[in-house]
């Protein structure tokens, strides 16, 4: 059986913990995002590098899980692949915006003029601000903006400026990022889309992120019945549980691969 420690009577996310008979693991699908969940974030994306350790290990819990692992991720499947080096693990880069599986790749159509352009008026509004990182991801763009002195309130209103005409598109806050992204694609589509694929389907989803753009996919796992999880315990989440660090994410993937 699969037991699940909920504190109902505060109503309150608490501490997610599993504990599974060996024929359990086959009756869940497993979600992950990466940055703040298997890595730590860092002060650039292109500080984070390839893990072999980690890569064994996911594959191996892939392997327990009949294939039922995905990574579902705001990085583009090019980044993606830079880390995981391709390993044929389920992925969904550019915040569902890019999906492949290991029969397919969809990719959202990116309106790549309407990003380059918008990618050049913030570089001019912001006028040479330093350590300010714009990323043009094709579909979508992300401003890194951890590293600057930048008043946080004038980037969001010189982004939310830009976006508010563009009818496809939405602005996403993160922890120290911004996003311009396509409004019909998140985390919550991107899970959708594997769950109605093999070996997903009919399967109980978990998905475990640490940041606003995993909102989706907890409100969507949330709806079938999965269980969400955010790292870091947050009020405002819409996730049921949570846990506290990086660290703890990869305690819960050692408990799974030792369900045998």
């Amino acid at each position: 059986m699969i037991l699940i420690k909920k504190n109902e009577t505060l109503k309150v996310a608490s501490v997610f913990t599993v504990k599974l008979l060996p024929k359990d693991i086959q009756q869940l699908a497993l979600f992950l995002d990466v940055d703040g969940t298997l890595y730590e974030i860092e002060n650039s994306p292109n500080l984070i590098k390839p893990c072999f350790k980690l890569q064994k290990k996911l594959q191996t819990i892939r392997n327990r899980l009949g294939g039922a692992l995905a990574l579902i991720s705001g990085r583009s499947l090019d980044d993606l692949d830079r880390i995981f080096e391709n390993d044929k693990i389920s992925v969904a880069g550019n915040h569902g915006a890019q999906l492949r599986d290991t029969l397919r790749l969809k990719e959202y159509q990116a309106e790549s003029g309407k990003i380059k352009g918008i990618a050049y008026k913030i570089s001019e509004l912001l006028n040479g601000q330093k350590n300010i990182e714009i990323e043009n991801k094709g579909s979508n763009l992300t401003v890194h903006f951890r590293n600057s002195t930048i008043d946080r309130k004038e980037i969001n209103k010189i982004m939310f400026e830009i976006v508010k005409y563009e009818p496809k598109l939405i602005l996403l806050e993160g922890k120290e990022v911004l996003e311009v992204k396509p409004l019909s694609h998140n985390k919550g589509t991107a899970i959708s889309y594997y769950m109605k694929t093999k070996p997903f389907i009919k399967r109980r989803p978990i998905f475990i992120g640490d940041d606003i753009s995993d909102e989706d996919g907890f409100e969507t796992v949330n709806k079938i019945g999965g269980w969400s999880v955010r790292v870091g315990n947050y009020k405002r989440s819409k996730a049921n549980f949570f846990l506290p660090n990086v660290k703890s994410v990869h305690e819960i993937m050692e408990q799974l691969l030792k369900s045998r």
